[in-house]
């Protein structure tokens, strides 16, 4: 069995983002959906849903580079050969990681669907049938940020992330504020894209040391890894987000005893099969690992879910968007969620299917 052909789209979805310390938040944003189908006519599914100011990729560019560059060499492979795929994209043309991991994605999803398993089969089994899911809020006001945790206490989130970085001052009323006014089984993360100084974020870590933060997400500049192993001096563990771009930067995290904290994006590192790789490192380092789906579908969602249900190393709560997930593709299936939790789909790969009609119109690239 091989892959047969590879086919591509771009859909522009109604998808409002959050504001952080990288600017003001939009209301659309393009994805792609791949689709790879096997001799038989089998196919699978990946998505990709690229933050250009974060990975440097858009979707107009990642919907040609997969269709010129990256699909033809899967064509004739093996879709249970995965690291071969791997290899091959990586000698077609490094990085674009969020165009790999749409790909190797829909293999994964291929091979479920070929086998009858689901997708967690293939990346060790699963040590958990739930994953509890976390909400975020993006730089608002104090009134705002209490209104809509407030929303997402009553949906049964115990977990949320606030963005910060773009006003120290606000940033610390918030946090007080918070942790004053709900339970204390409220769960606190704190994200500053990278928008501290080292002083600024000290600073910051002193002035909310009594609020119990889970954790501190990227607060310098991804290569200041230095600066990063300082801070967790300060007892709050440190998260690394941008910082973690693969399998070296994971190593490099490790070595330099930087971080607490690996927060896994699919579209950092490549996809599931490379992620596995990074989640293996953290288990032995003692790493917590944070799944977390930046504004996907469900399609790029359940992805995730099969990722953290197969190691012990995700102990927190995963970021997929409230209810999985608040972007919508319509005619797409749905994850099951409950009391704030995910139920990890069971159905083959990755266990959602994309409305067929969605491929109509785009050509496939084929073996000849």
């Amino acid at each position: 069995m091989t892959i047969h052909s590879v086919e591509v789209r771009l859909s522009n979805l109604a998808n409002e983002t959050l504001k952080t310390s990288y600017g003001s938040n939009v209301t659309q944003r393009q994805h792609i959906f791949v689709a790879i189908t096997a001799e038989d006519g089998t196919t699978g599914y990946g998505e990709g849903s690229p933050l250009p100011h974060f990975s440097g990729e858009r979707a107009s560019e990642m919907q040609t580079l997969v269709r010129e560059v990256f699909a033809p060499v899967l064509i004739g492979l093996d879709p249970f050969d995965v690291e071969r795929a791997h290899q091959a994209l990586e000698r077609a043309l490094p990085q674009h990681h969020a165009s790999k991991a749409a790909l190797i994605n829909a293999i994964h999803d291929l091979q479920g669907r070929l086998t009858g398993l689901p997708a967690y089969a293939f990346l060790g089994g699963k040590v958990t049938n739930r994953i509890a899911l976390g909400g975020a809020v993006g730089i608002e006001e104090e009134t705002t940020v209490r209104d809509r945790v407030t929303k997402l206490w009553q949906q049964g989130i115990r977990t949320v992330k606030f963005k910060i970085g773009a006003d120290i001052e606000r940033d610390i009323r918030t946090i007080k504020m918070l942790r004053e006014r709900f339970p204390a089984e409220l769960e606190i993360r704190a994200d500053a894209n990278a928008g501290f100084g080292f002083s600024e974020a000290q600073r910051f870590l002193r002035a909310v040391a009594d609020c119990r933060l889970q954790y501190l997400e990227q607060p310098l500049a991804p290569h200041d890894w230095k600066g990063l192993a300082r801070l967790r001096e300060f007892g709050t563990p440190i998260a690394a987000d941008e910082s973690l771009f693969g399998l070296q930067d994971a190593l490099g995290l490790v070595a330099a005893e930087a971080v607490d904290v690996f927060i896994v994006k699919l579209i950092k590192l490549g996809g599931l099969h490379q992620a596995r790789k990074v989640v293996g490192i953290a288990e032995a380092a003692g790493i917590a690992c944070v799944a977390v789906s930046p504004y996907e579908t469900a399609l790029g969602a359940a992805a995730n879910l099969h990722l953290a249900a197969s190691s012990s190393a995700f102990p927190f709560a995963a970021e997929l968007g409230v209810g999985i997930s608040s972007v919508r593709l319509e005619g797409s299936g749905t994850i099951e969620v409950e009391s704030g939790f995910a139920t990890v789909p069971e159905r083959p790969g990755l266990g959602i299917d994309l409305p067929r009609s969605l491929f109509e119109r785009t050509p496939a690239l084929a073996a000849i």
